[in-house]
């Protein structure tokens, strides 16, 4: 049987130039801000967006970028096959938590094993497919879950993380992030062999994988192990956070949307932003919360059975991202288009004197799971696992 994941000889920052990688790794392309990629190349010539992001569409120029950094010995190839143990320490409030997972190469046409978990846009593929053309690499890796937590995985981090790291740094949200090369093959099989018929599900990077996969069947014949797209893989833990993603839009008729919304919620005001997620997370009925004026309001289904009668049958029914888009926004006239932020503090920004801020509690993980396992994907804007896996600690060419 043919391994679902396999080590492979890496492309990274050449150790004996670069002792910090805190200025040359980047967040992953989708997620960078205008003024983010300002900053990241600020931080140096050789920052990571300067080969990931392709500026007015200059795809040739990243080629050569890459090439040419190849060339200098800036990037260095791994001598023999590896797989990385990669970890992020990091803050959510005054929450402490850590994650973990492994870097490494993933079947993409594994029978049953994949569960894509949301829907992709053309334009974004589109980019990365002209990146992926010029580059003939796998820049960032795609992030999957295994939904049941892996035993060996956790006691092999127990061991190494005791060691010294091969890369350490902080990223643009001042989270720690450490990385292990495993080079030893018996580990590396055992690591293999413990995601052989295991289902995944990808939690992120959906246009990258099918990016991928589109290649793979176009030049197939050109490179060896084309059919696997660099990866970071982790398991079900602690760690594995989604924060929410709150919306905000323009209501031109406040008083009528809140009429219209007592049919089927009840409303009512609380003192501020804190007092309003503390009454979410306890709440197991469908509920969020309007930002509106300065002033903030729980709101919480009156009877679940509305649910089952508007949407019988639907995988998305306890999906609450999906329900404030098909149950709550059809109820009344919405202008203009959707902002979307993580920070409560930000949708109130955004919200300002004239827009209204919808406030959600983060999507489940049991939730994600059980839609991706049952081939369904959720809408876009559903999920955000945080921290995002960096770009620049590793890069997979087809050719090495």
């Amino acid at each position: 049987m043919t391994d679902t994941i396999r080590p492979f000889k890496a492309t990274y920052y050449n150790p004996s130039l670069f002792k910090k990688l805190s200025a040359l790794t980047c967040p992953p392309y989708d997620v960078i801000s205008r003024t983010q990629l300002a900053l990241l190349k600020k931080k140096s010539p050789y920052n990571f967006s300067n080969v990931l992001i392709a500026k007015d569409n200059s795809y040739k120029e990243i080629g050569n970028r890459l090439r040419s950094w190849i060339a200098k010995k800036v990037l260095v190839n791994s001598e023999e096959d590896c797989i990385f143990l990669y970890e992020q320490k990091f803050k959510i409030g005054n929450a402490r938590y850590s994650r973990f997972g492994f870097l490494s190469l993933l079947k993409m046409n594994a029978k049953g094993a994949i569960f894509p978990h949301e829907y992709t846009l053309s334009a974004p593929k589109e980019d990365r497919r002209k990146v992926i053309e010029e580059v003939e690499a796998n820049l960032s890796p795609i992030f999957v879950i295994a939904p049941k937590k892996i035993n060996y995985f956790h006691a092999l981090y127990a061991r190494r993380k005791k060691t010294k790291p091969f890369m350490k740094f902080k990223d643009l949200d001042s989270n720690d992030n450490s990385v292990w090369k495993i080079t030893d093959k018996e580990t590396i099989k055992k690591i293999c062999s413990e995601v052989n018929g295991k289902n995944l599900v990808i939690a992120d990077g959906h246009h990258r994988f099918e990016v991928s996969f589109g290649y793979y069947k176009r030049n197939k014949s050109r490179f060896k192990n084309l059919n696997y797209i660099m990866t970071y893989i982790t398991d079900a833990q602690p760690g594995l956070v989604i924060l929410p993603t709150h919306r905000v839009i323009s209501v031109p008729d406040f008083g009528a949307a809140v009429c219209a919304l007592n049919k089927y919620f009840s409303i009512d005001e609380v003192k501020n932003d804190a007092v309003l997620m503390g009454k979410l997370e306890k709440e197991r009925k469908f509920s969020f919360g309007i930002y509106h004026k300065s002033k903030f309001y729980f709101v919480k289904l009156k009877n679940e059975a509305v649910i089952e009668k508007l949407f019988p049958g639907s995988p998305y029914k306890k999906l609450n991202t999906y329900l404030l888009h098909q149950l709550v926004f059809s109820m009344f006239k919405t202008e203009g288009g959707i902002q979307y932020t993580h920070d409560i503090k930000e949708a109130e920004k955004f919200a300002g004197k004239d827009k209204t801020a919808f406030i959600l509690k983060a999507v489940s993980l049991p939730a994600v799971f059980e839609i991706a396992n049952k081939g369904y994907r959720l809408p876009q804007k559903s999920t955000y696992f945080y921290p995002k896996v960096s770009s620049g600690i590793a890069i997979r060419r087809f050719g090495v």
